[in-house]
């Protein structure tokens, strides 16, 4: 199956699932297809001790889940405190996310690795109605296809927001209307058109296509087109079929 059609198969699943359970083991199960064996698709809260309302859908270590718990680290977690700065996904061995670590920070990432959740990349997942959160993946030991990354991020992205709305959280109600500019940007960008493209197709200026996503991005409360892209399937602003078309 390509990439292409895995998403929208993925995406169409999660539209219909009603149970937070199934749900979360459906996108475990598709992480690991990808290469992914250990997942957190998490809110930066303790693991063990959830809040009404986090996303929690884990599958790391039990050893070392209990031991991030009782040591409190999602207070310190330097992943979580690098995601809430960030809008774009890092990997762990990124020198400039190393070198900004404070000492406890660096214990946190040894006693991971030792634990065997090492040399993974994290998604930042954010929203003006959520609580922070991420999806980090860590891969085998035969490393994972370059490509797989992009449609993890959109499936931990898709996944997420699905899981919110089981929590019977506000967020269709709260989602503001886009202008049909917007939702026809956001179509394209959804196809995988570059803003040069689009504003080909448009006759617009690109200057000015970035300007309406952008615009959208703010109505909808996210910080990435990815996000972006989501939410409005989710708010039904845009459809699959518009997309797929």
């Amino acid at each position: 199956m390509n990439p292409a059609t895995k998403l929208w198969t993925f995406i169409e699943k999660c539209q219909a699932q009603t149970s937070l359970e199934v749900l979360g083991a459906g996108f475990l199960t598709e992480m690991s297809d990808l290469g992914f064996p250990h997942v957190a698709l998490a809110s930066h809260v303790d693991p063990l001790h959830p809040p009404t309302g986090a996303v929690m859908v884990l599958r790391y270590p039990t050893a070392w889940v209990e031991h991030f718990s009782a040591e409190h680290y999602e207070r310190i977690d330097p992943v979580f405190e690098v995601a809430k700065r960030r809008r774009t996904p890092f990997h762990w061995n990124d020198a400039r996310f190393l070198g900004g670590l404070k000492r406890a920070q660096r214990r946190i990432i040894n006693e991971a690795r030792e634990a065997g959740v090492a040399d993974g990349f994290t998604i930042p997942i954010r929203g003006p109605d959520a609580l922070p959160a991420s999806c980090s993946l860590v891969p085998d030991s035969n490393g994972v296809n370059p490509d797989h990354n992009a449609l993890a991020h959109a499936m931990a992205v898709f996944a997420h927001e699905r899981a919110r709305q089981l929590y019977a959280e506000p967020l269709i109600a709260s989602t503001p209307k886009l202008t049909a500019r917007e939702r026809e940007c956001l179509i394209l960008v959804a196809r995988g058109k570059s803003d040069w493209v689009i504003s080909s197709l448009l006759g617009v200026s690109e200057g000015a296509i970035n300007r309406t996503v952008e615009r959208a991005k703010r109505r909808l409360g996210v910080a990435t087109r990815t996000q972006a892209i989501v939410r409005a399937l989710h708010a039904g602003e845009i459809s699959l079929y518009e997309i797929s078309e």
